[in-house]
């Protein structure tokens, strides 16, 4: 998860996210936030800035150190999905991508209908 959240930062543009930004993209709650994030901090990786217009929230800023840790972890996902699909034509490719596409979209409406039932 931390990886997840470090490229994440390390995408993002614009203005810094918020913890609570955080919360809504990863659906996941404050004390998880709290925890992933003071893990982030104590290696290094990010820092907490006040906002600029808003002195009760802090933004999450990644940090050099958090940035090169997530280029080391996207090369190796690279690394990996390149080993993985090398002996797939562009048309196995194309339909595995389809497919993949397909359980994410049956994911994210499974994971919309539980939170309209209360469930988590």
């Amino acid at each position: 998860m931390q990886s997840f959240l470090l490229g994440f930062l390390h995408c993002s543009q614009g203005e810094p996210p918020c913890q609570r930004d955080i919360e809504s993209r990863f659906n996941i709650k404050h004390p998880t936030a709290t925890g992933l994030l003071q893990r982030l901090e104590d290696k290094g990786f990010v820092e907490f800035r006040p906002d600029k217009y808003d002195g009760r929230l802090k933004r999450i800023v990644i940090t050099e150190a958090g940035r090169a840790a997530a280029e080391q972890t996207k090369r190796r996902l690279d690394d990996m999905d390149r080993k993985l699909t090398s002996n797939l034509t562009a048309q196995e490719l194309h339909e595995l991508h389809r497919l993949l596409d397909r359980l994410v979209e049956n994911a994210r409406q499974s994971a919309g209908c539980r939170r309209q039932e209360g469930e988590q």
